[in-house]
Parts: structure tokens; sequence; C-alpha cells
């Protein structure tokens, strides 16, 4: 019995410490952001369409229209937090519902 006793609070040292390094994994800062157009409002499709080619400058209004269109998509991907703030405020302006993810 004295060596079950021995090994638990080497048990709970390991616990205590796995917990400890999920912990720190968790706090570690998210440096990159994707915005993700979900849903709109459909008597806002073409301001929102408007706005999509805005902020791709390799779209014409044909392909932000087929964007808009075939959503959920992903508008921006690997930017900074004040920029995907910017965008996501941009696009629900023009009638669009995006996530940071």
């Amino acid at each position: 019995m004295a060596a079950g006793m021995a090994m638990a609070p080497a048990q709970a040292k390991q616990e205590d410490e796995d917990a400890e390094e999920d912990e720190s994994a968790a706090k570690q800062v998210q440096t990159s952001f994707t915005i993700k157009l979900l849903k709109f409002d459909e008597k806002n499709k073409v301001k929102l369409i408007k706005e999509i080619k805005a902020l791709s400058a390799n779209m014409n209004l044909v392909q932000a229209k087929k964007f808009v269109e075939s959503i959920p998509a992903v508008v921006k991907a690997d930017i900074g937090k004040d920029e995907a703030e910017k965008i996501k405020e941009q696009v629900e302006k023009a009638g669009g519902e995006c996530v940071i993810e």
C-alpha cells in the first residue's frame, strides 16, 4: 500500500504540469486572422458586391458578384487583427455578415 501512496503525489504533480502546458498553449496570441463572409442582406447585395470588389484589388464586378453569391467564403486571410476588424466593419456596413477567425 505504501508504494501506491507514493505514486499518487507523483501522478498529481504530472497532471498539474500537463494542465500548465495546456494553459500556456492557450495563452499564445493569435497574430493571423481570416475574415469569412457568412451571409448578406439581399436588398444590399449590390452595395456588398462593390465593397468586396474594392477590398480585392484583383477582382472585377462579375467575380465579386460570384464571390458574394458563393457564401460562405473567405474575404481575406492571414491578416492582422486591426486590418481584420476594419474589413469586418466595412463589410457589415455594406450589408454582409462576417466573422473573424
